[in-house]
């Protein structure tokens, strides 16, 4: 029976893929997008729960992973979807409802008055004979007015209207405590309408037996779904039933809430083959989607990246991708707007910061890989959590600790000195110890045992080879060897690392992020000057070898198909560029010098470019911000000059990195304000730690202006700089001997 079912389903489904779309064809192919908000794949695959055509879709379809971050983290994620951007939509603090949720029926009584009359007064717009208004989308324009990124709200449902193809929003996710038509926000304009469908009370019935005391009406639904479905050609579902459970979820039991939660898939489930079979005759293809994430139940795994699932007869099962993210598997929520424009012929305008989602073919099973992937991504974000919770606090306590001790000098005992040296060259390998955890894939609890025993190996070894005199060069020379080879190599390490950036946190994903970029920028300093330290005078051989290694290596930070992070290939470019000045061993004077720093940061900006250019302006998003200046001029610029020192401001309040960057800064000011006996004698003798200490500053300063998170990339480097320099300034001079 159920197999039939799904047969005659299937049967009615067609392919959903972008490049086989034409302008003109919107009629003949059709799209149904399923909301199952508030649902993980562990409760979609759950052997607990009877879906046989979700989970049929899934093994035979593409599935994927989501991230669904919005513009503050929560809220506005159907909001994101219409408009391929990331957007927000606050709580209101005394009626406890959210704008998002603000839609009705043209004709639907609200407060008195019909929706079309409220629409009309909030607005001066007329409906036009549209079936659905959101009535706060003033509300939600001046709650994202102040986006420093392309955002235009209800850029989907405008594109769709102009290019004539017909939406349609049914579905209904009201509770008694008010109303829920978040489904409208992915289909409507810019003017809060959509053409057709229902999200009307009528949807929804009464039920004492759930937790909400309500449930969907299945005929009402359904019978409203097939109204829309013979005139629209884009239909967006949501039944409301896994919204309502979650709602509720919070003053239930765990077991009653999972029980409840597995209800409403199977519920929904059966809805989705009984909705479909009965149009034999039209092309539909199916998106299904979770626009926001549950909150994780005691002892369950981290549920931080959503499930879709495209389901495609005329291809073989694969797992989605895009371009926004450049790792199979994993897509963004902003993806969604230009994966339905490209469906239906229509090129997604540049305020859509998303890319159309592709199907990659896989060896095996798509959905098992799908789950080895979910379960690390779980692993390493708890890791992450761990590390970023950890280091910091460790980092800034270690650090003040060696101000206090190069201060007091003499009188600090020996075995303290020690101890205090050991620390911080195991915090100097920490980083390259957890790119080492990053090769296998492991639970959390031995991610962080692996890596901080490779860091612990790391720092014993750098200490015992060179008698504890230059313990922090091999750690300082390792990280840059491994951070190169695994750019060139694909980031595997990077990406799965727990010192690196989150997947579901949406801040990078791929190339290398801030915190590596950071440890990369301090180590190769440091690992420079410790290279040339046996050295006064070098020849102008190893003077250009010194300054191409340095260039070299923030070219490949910024080279969008490596790196991909150009703020911080021109911050690592102004420090090679003052370092390459002290090792040129002349007085240049101002004009030279910034004369150097300008050719050092135009090499690195001209491999970026030959770069974009070759690969085009998909190679990744620096392209799309050239596109961005060529479209708008200084304004482009002047937007991201503005968005990055707004988040910097905002990290430098909020982040535990900054007491990194104070406390380091503390070592720096003690050395050059004190000038402590043991600092000028190891300054003195180390010809080269002086310009790498100055040049580091002055990268640390530059990264810090041209990253969205800056305060993290300063704060790594300058953790090495004054990280080395605390260590060798502490030494014990009988100890190393």
């Amino acid at each position: 029976m159920i197999r039939g079912r799904i047969a005659c389903m299937l049967a009615f489904v067609c392919l959903l893929v972008g490049g086989d779309s034409r302008p003109g064809e919107a009629a003949e192919q059709k799209l149904l997008l399923v909301v199952l908000d508030k649902v993980s794949w562990y409760d979609l695959m759950s052997d607990d729960v009877q879906a046989p055509v979700l989970r049929r879709l899934a093994e035979e379809g593409a599935v994927g992973l989501m991230c669904v971050r919005s513009a503050r983290g929560h809220g506005g994620e159907y909001l994101t979807i219409g408009a391929g951007s990331r957007a927000a939509s606050r709580l209101d603090p005394v009626t406890r409802t959210n704008a998002e949720a603000d839609a009705y029926q043209a004709g639907e009584v609200v407060r008195g008055r019909t929706a079309a009359e409220v629409y009309t007064a909030r607005t001066g717009w007329r409906p036009a004979g549209d079936a659905i208004l959101h009535l706060s989308i003033g509300e939600l324009v001046r709650q994202n007015a102040s986006a420093d990124y392309p955002l235009r709200l209800g850029l989907l449902g405008r594109a769709l209207r102009r290019a004539g193809v017909r939406v349609a929003c049914v579905g209904n996710a009201d509770t008694p405590a008010g109303p829920h038509r978040e489904l409208v926000a992915i289909g409507m304009d810019e003017q809060g309408r959509v053409p057709l469908g229902d999200v009307s009370r009528r949807l929804a019935v009464r039920d004492p037996t759930c937790a909400s005391g309500a449930t969907f009406s299945e005929s009402a639904l359904l019978r409203a779904l097939r109204r829309a479905a013979e005139t629209a050609d884009l239909v967006v579902l949501d039944p409301g039933e896994t919204s309502r459970v979650e709602s509720y979820a919070a003053k239930m039991t765990s077991e009653a809430a999972q029980a409840e939660r597995h209800r409403a898939i199977e519920q929904t489930d059966r809805l989705i083959a009984q909705a479909l079979s009965p149009r034999s005759a039209q092309q539909w293809s199916a998106l299904i989607l979770a626009p926001s994430l549950r909150e994780p139940q005691a002892g369950e795994s981290e549920v931080g990246l959503a499930p879709v699932i495209l389901w495609s007869p005329g291809q073989e099962p694969g797992i989605l991708s895009s371009r926004s993210t450049g790792r199979p598997g994993l897509v963004v929520n902003t993806d969604v707007a230009p994966t339905v424009l490209r469906y239906f012929g229509i090129e997604p305008s540049a305020e859509a910061v998303g890319r159309p989602m592709t199907v990659d073919q896989v060896e095996g099973s798509a959905l098992e890989r799908l789950g080895g992937e979910l379960a690390r991504h779980a692993a390493s974000e708890r890791a992450r959590r761990q590390v970023f919770r950890t280091l910091p606090a460790v980092a800034t306590i270690a650090l003040w600790v060696s101000a206090f001790f190069l201060l007091v000098g003499e009188r600090v005992p020996r075995r303290l000195r020690i101890l205090i040296r050991g620390v911080l060259l195991l915090l100097l390998s920490v980083p390259a110890g957890m790119l080492l955890a990053a090769v296998p894939a492991l639970p959390a609890d031995q991610i962080l045992l692996v890596g901080m025993a490779a860091a612990c190996v790391v720092a014993l070894v750098g200490a015992w080879t060179t008698g504890w005199r230059l313990g922090h060069v091999l750690p300082c020379l390792l990280l840059v060897g491994l951070l190169v080879y695994d750019l060139v190599r694909g980031q595997e390490m990077l990406y799965w690392s727990p010192l690196s950036y989150s997947a579901s946190a949406g801040a990078r994903f791929y190339g290398i992020g801030n915190e590596y970029a950071g440890a990369l920028l301090g180590a190769s300093l440091i690992g420079a000057a410790s290279i040339l330290w046996p050295r006064d005078k070098v020849g102008s051989g190893e003077r250009i070898f010194a300054t191409g290694c340095l260039l070299a290596v923030a070219v490949l930070v910024g080279v969008p198909r490596f790196g991909a992070n150009l703020g911080m290939s021109l911050g690592m470019a102004v420090g090679a560029g003052v370092f390459a000045l002290y090792l040129g061993r002349e007085a240049m004077g101002w004009p030279k010098a910034l004369l150097g720093l300008l050719l050092a940061t135009a090499i690195v900006a001209a491999a970026v470019a030959v770069d974009v250019l070759l690969r085009g302006v998909e190679a990744s998003h620096i392209g799309r911000w050239v596109v961005s200046v060529k479209n708008e001029g200084w304004q482009a610029v002047y937007d991201v000059l503005a968005r990055k020192l707004a988040m910097n401001w905002l990290l430098i309040r909020v982040s535990s990195w900054t007491g990194v960057a104070a406390a380091a800064l503390g070592v720096l000011g003690v050395s050059v304000a004190a000038r402590p006996s043991r600092v000028v004698a190891v300054l003195r003798e180390r010809a080269w730690l002086s310009p790498a200490l100055i040049a580091c500053v002055a990268a640390s300063a530059a990264a810090l202006v041209l990253n969205d998170s800056g305060i993290v990339a300063a704060s790594l480097a300058l953790l090495y700089a004054a990280g080395a320099l605390a260590y060798l300034a502490l030494g014990d001079v009988g100890l190393e001997q």
